[in-house]
């Protein structure tokens, strides 16, 4: 005997109605944005995106034009013979673009896949780095200036 959930009709119509309008917009399939956790440090950024249920030969990584696009799908199996009762994981595509500053190299761009989770390390450009100037003044050397190229003005660092 089943317990009665008055609930679960409703349930039912809210899963079906999710599988029928919010899997196909338009004849094309659904676009979800994966988690993502975005961290920086000197070296530059680290983006971590959720992928689970994805194969690595299904992930395609994009940079062009300070924009870095991450796309990846994942499939749904349908085998002849077999009901599904509930399909709750989300299939399709899952797609995240992100702007990605000018001091940051999109051409240095290194990637890592491990258990559903992807791995991009973006290194900040060259022109971006801070360094040392010395600068001459009658024939003696002063106390190097490092140049920030993000904020564009120099800060005083001594030299021991």
């Amino acid at each position: 005997m089943m317990r009665f959930d008055p609930f679960r009709e409703i349930e039912e119509l809210t899963q079906r109605m999710d599988r029928a309008f919010g899997s196909a917009m338009n004849g094309q399939a659904a676009r979800l944005a994966p988690p993502i956790d975005i961290h920086e440090d000197e070296q530059g950024l680290e983006l971590t995106l959720d992928l689970p249920g994805v194969q690595p030969g299904d992930i395609q990584i994009e940079a062009e034009n300070n924009t870095l696009t991450v796309q990846a799908q994942r499939r749904y199996a349908r085998s002849e013979g077999r009901t599904a009762h509930r399909v709750e994981r989300a299939y399709g595509t899952f797609m995240r673009t992100f702007s990605v500053p000018s001091k940051y190299d999109l051409t240095q761009v290194e990637a890592a896949f491990d258990h559903g989770t992807l791995t991009l390390h973006v290194p900040r450009s060259e022109a971006a780095q801070k360094r040392s100037i010395q600068i001459r003044s009658g024939g003696q050397l002063s106390a190097p200036k490092t140049v920030d190229a993000e904020q564009g003005s120099p800060t005083e660092q001594t030299q021991e």
